[in-house]
């Protein structure tokens, strides 16, 4: 068993197990996930536009052909990646047996795992109280409390949150993770109030902000609409920050926070939690589900950083 030597039968089992993922079902997903997996100069080598199965058992075809590359077989990466993908049982034992002593890239650091008690900080701001956050809230609790790592995670609430509330709660709570839910302002910052008015946050002030205050935080989820901009450039200064491309359905805001979380205290990396995030709204068949984004700090890998 290994991958310089692939028998029929551990080829049909890679193939089956590759098709029943959901990361491979449509053209976008394999062009994506091939990038992320380290595969983009094979994707001239394969057909996106045939069977799933079809395309799974071509591609691995196609990485078993070209044989090794920096001291171990390309097809190390793809076995790789779906372990990033796949959850405990049966089939991620036989990955596992099958990358054999390729289970780290040539020169790649070990993987990064943040230790202690996380503080997960929940900010919302609902100015036209037009959002469901307290279902929000209250799903990510219980996502965090049904999950393995539960005792590794500490979630503090604060609603209503008001422009001078940035910095005393960063500089109270002293979080690991922010999470901030509520509207956007249609130019990629973020709505709070001020008083009485509804406000945007400047977003080079945001960035500010975690430069001054923000030493314990690696990770900013900004689940609001059209956040993107936030979250490029609070990921200059934070490791991981996921934040929206477009609008989002307050429904599919709160989906994703749920299987987020859950994936996240499960031990998963912060991509495969995206993911996972990501994969619900898809399983929901929500519209929006290609909205969210995940940006990450120069150097730092995703799929490499986990919370427990």
């Amino acid at each position: 068993m290994g991958l310089s030597q692939l028998t029929s039968e551990e080829y049909r089992r890679l193939v089956d197990i590759m098709a029943e993922m959901t990361a491979w079902q449509s053209i976008e997903h394999r062009q994506v996930n091939m990038d992320l997996a380290g595969l983009s100069r094979f994707k001239s080598r394969v057909d996106f536009n045939v069977g799933t199965r079809i395309f799974c058992g071509a591609l691995i075809n196609e990485l078993r052909t070209y044989g090794s590359e920096g001291g171990e077989p390309v097809l190390a990466r793809l076995v790789r990646y779906l372990l990033e993908l796949i959850g405990e049982g049966d089939n991620r034992t036989f990955l596992q047996n099958l990358l054999g002593e390729y289970t780290q890239p040539p020169n790649v650091a070990a993987p990064t795992v943040y230790q202690g008690v996380h503080t997960v900080l929940f900010l919302s701001a609902n100015p036209s109280h037009d959002l469901n956050l307290d279902r929000e809230m209250r799903l990510v609790e219980q996502a965090i409390q049904s999950a393995r790592c539960r005792d590794r995670f500490k979630l503090e609430k604060q609603t209503d949150l008001q422009l001078s509330d940035l910095q005393s709660h960063l500089l109270r709570f002293q979080p690991h993770i922010v999470h901030f839910s509520g509207h956007g302002d249609g130019k990629g910052g973020i709505v709070v109030m001020d008083g009485d008015q509804p406000v945007s946050v400047p977003i080079e002030a945001l960035r500010e902000l975690f430069v001054i205050l923000g030493g314990s935080v690696r990770l900013v989820v900004l689940n609001s609409c059209y956040s993107q901009p936030s979250a490029e450039k609070l990921a200059e200064v934070v490791d991981c920050v996921i934040g929206t491309s477009e609008a989002i359905y307050d429904t599919s805001a709160t989906e994703f926070a749920r299987a987020f979380y859950n994936g996240l205290a499960y031990g998963r990396s912060v991509h495969t939690a995206f993911s996972l995030g990501v994969n619900a709204l898809d399983l929901r068949r929500y519209a929006d589900k290609d909205v969210p984004c995940l940006r990450t700090r120069n150097g730092i890998d995703a799929t490499r950083v986990s919370f427990c």
